[in-house]
């Protein structure tokens, strides 16, 4: 059970770095004269660490990815909540989301 609580914490912990980066990048792609090279790198640097970070917490036995995906998961929606509403404004949209209304 401690194993699996460990795997949990470090796929929070690679979430966290996952969705940070995805952050940061749109932030700034209203800054770079490259935006599609900026987006292109960094969904490679991301998937590089989630696919290995998530291959080495595995060892071999699918309970401990599926621990570490449900870290990830709790991550990004503590983020969705936290940052979601905020981003709306910034990129035009309204607190309740753009449905065509």
């Amino acid at each position: 059970m401690a194993e699996l609580i460990l795997c949990f914490i470090v796929g929070a912990a690679i979430g966290a770095i996952y969705f940070a980066g995805l952050w940061e990048t749109v932030r700034k792609l209203s800054d770079t004269k490259t935006p599609v090279r900026r987006v292109v790198l960094s969904y490679a640097l991301r998937m590089i660490l989630l696919i290995s970070g998530f291959y080495l917490v595995m060892q071999g036995e699918w309970e401990r990815l599926v621990a570490a995906m449900i870290g990830l998961i709790l991550v990004r929606e503590v983020m969705v909540r936290k940052l979601g509403h905020a981003s709306n404004r910034f990129i035009g949209g309204i607190a309740n989301g753009n449905r065509g209304h």
